[in-house]
Parts: structure tokens; sequence; C-alpha cells
């Protein structure tokens, strides 16, 4: 709570020394976009026509983060920003006071957290250690809790095709006059989702094995997409570290279910991950829900290194 006393004093601040600027300094209309993938699409759609931002810095989580206050600064003056939402990142939102908002996860058919985080089988919803992980997950984050809707939306480009247009018309809204670029710009990105969409579902189509472990609940939508199913997860809250008795819950799911691997998180603590992948005799493997580092520097690099990633272990 001190913290972010101190962030909102920072904010304030930054906001007199700067005065009531409503553009960048290059003099384009600034838009603050939370995270790494839409950003990126973001600024593509938007071309040199605004300041497109990124608020979350590579490497860090999208769950929980704090921005620093040199980069609540950067926020100031944002005639939009964009948000996955679903209580994802809250964060972003919190430092953009009366900016108006686009809030993609509530433009685009969710899925609920309808699994407890330790994956039941097809036909028995009623395995005893299923509902423990489930009752562990809801008491310490209500992101988690099952029947929420997924916030992970990003990682289906699919559903990203159909958010093109909702960025596209903001942007349109701010600059009337860039109209027709903004929608040449749009029709591009997506396009190459489309191709993209097309490319990893071929490449999904040769995966002899299809059951998975993930260390956070990250990749339901690319799993649903793509035909995987997810056995467990190891820290259904990120950043909180899984009780022992959890561990052993995961490593049984991975035997009963045949998982073909484990994949932590670049932006996680993988050590829990390590020691189950060792202990039940499996790979261990890395997925990269947010990207925005060498060679995930751009949405469809982000899903091919994934794909790249699956494809090690279930070819």
């Amino acid at each position: 709570m001190v913290r972010t006393g101190l962030l909102v004093a920072a904010l304030t601040l930054a906001a007199a020394s700067c005065g009531n600027k409503s553009d960048s300094a290059s003099g384009k209309p600034r838009v603050a976009v939370s995270i790494f993938p839409i950003y990126d699409l973001t600024r593509r759609i938007a071309g040199d026509r605004f300041d497109v931002i990124v608020v979350l810095p590579p490497g860090k989580s999208e769950h929980g983060y704090e921005p620093t206050p040199k980069e609540i600064a950067r926020l100031e003056g944002a005639k939009l920003g964009i948000a996955v939402g679903l209580d994802l990142d809250a964060w972003a939102e919190k430092f953009m006071g009366g900016t108006k908002m686009l809030r993609i996860g509530e433009k685009v058919k969710t899925i609920p957290i309808d699994l407890a985080p330790i994956g039941e089988d097809e036909d028995d919803h009623d395995h005893d250690h299923d509902k423990a992980g489930a009752k562990e997950a809801k008491e310490h984050d209500h992101e988690h809790e099952v029947g929420a809707p997924d916030p992970h939306v990003w990682l289906d480009p699919e559903r990203m095709a159909g958010v093109v247009d909702e960025i596209a018309a903001q942007l349109v809204a701010l600059d009337p006059a860039g109209k027709d670029a903004i929608g040449k710009n749009a029709a591009a990105v997506k396009d190459s989702l489309r191709k993209l969409d097309a490319e990893v579902a071929a490449r999904a189509k040769a995966w002899t094995k299809h059951t998975i472990v993930t260390f956070h609940g990250s990749m339901t939508y690319y799993a649903r997409h793509y035909g995987l199913r997810i056995a467990a997860v190891v820290e259904p809250t990120a950043g909180r570290e899984p009780t022992p008795s959890y561990l052993r819950d995961v490593q049984a799911a991975i035997k009963r279910g045949g998982a073909a691997a484990l994949f932590t998180e670049p932006q996680l603590d993988r050590a829990p991950g390590e020691l189950i992948a060792k202990e039940s005799g499996i790979p261990l493997g890395e997925l990269d829900p947010v990207g925005g580092v060498p060679g995930r520097d751009s949405y469809e690099a982000l899903l091919r290194w994934n794909t790249d990633q699956l494809d090690k272990v279930l070819r």
C-alpha cells in the first residue's frame, strides 16, 4: 500500500511538471498499451500517426505488476489506453486516470476458467485433489476463480484478428483524417494474423502428442484453439509458490494424463517446474505468453516461437 501511495504521488508530480500536455513530444497523440503482444498490433495499425507506448517492460510478468514512477510519467497525456481487462492488468488502468480505455477482453468471446488447476479427466469431474486445487487458487487470487473469464485472450490469433477492427475504430475516433491509412494498416495486420493462424494450425496437425503441463494458466486459448490438453498448472496463482501437497497432485496428474512435457515461463521462477519435471521424468521446456524480447519481438514471432517449443516435444 505504501508503494502504491508513492507511485500515485509520483504521477501527480509528473503531471504538475508537464502541465496539461495532451500529446507526446513528437506532437502525435499518445496511446498507451498494457502488454507487448497488443502493443505490437496497435503500433502496426497506428502506423506513423500515433506515439504508441507499452507499459509492461520486457521480462516482467503481466500479473500484479506495479509501474515505477518513471514508467507512470510516460503515461501522462495519453489519449487512449488499451488493456486486456478481465482483472489482468488493472495496474495499467490505475495510473491512466480519466484516459479513455479499450479493454480487448470485453470485445471477444472468452473462455471461463472452468477446470480446477489440476486438470480433470474428461469423464470425471469429482476428483478430491482437483477440488482442493481449485479452492487453493480461489482463496489466493480471484483472477483464477473457477467460472471467471480467462484473461489470456491474446494467445489465440483468430480472436485477435477480431480485435483489430476495435483498435482501429478507437484510433480513427482520435484521428479521423487518418481513417484510410489506419484502415489499410488494419487490413494488413488481419491478413497477417490469418496467415499465422493457418500456419500454426498446420503445424499442430503434425503433433502426435497432445497433453502438456503449463507453469501458469496462460495457455488455455492457444491450447483449445490448436487441440492441446493441459493436464495441470504448476502455479495457479502467478508468483505464488505452490504447496508441497499441490505439487504432489501435479505429479499425479502428469502420470495419469501422460503429459509429454512441462513448460515454465520466462517471467516467473522456474524452480518448481524444474523439480516437478525432474521427479516426473518428463522434458522441461519454456513457453512465453508476453514476449517483447529479441526473437519474440512481434506478435507473430511470439506465437511462432511458442509453437517451435511445442514442436520439440509433441511431434
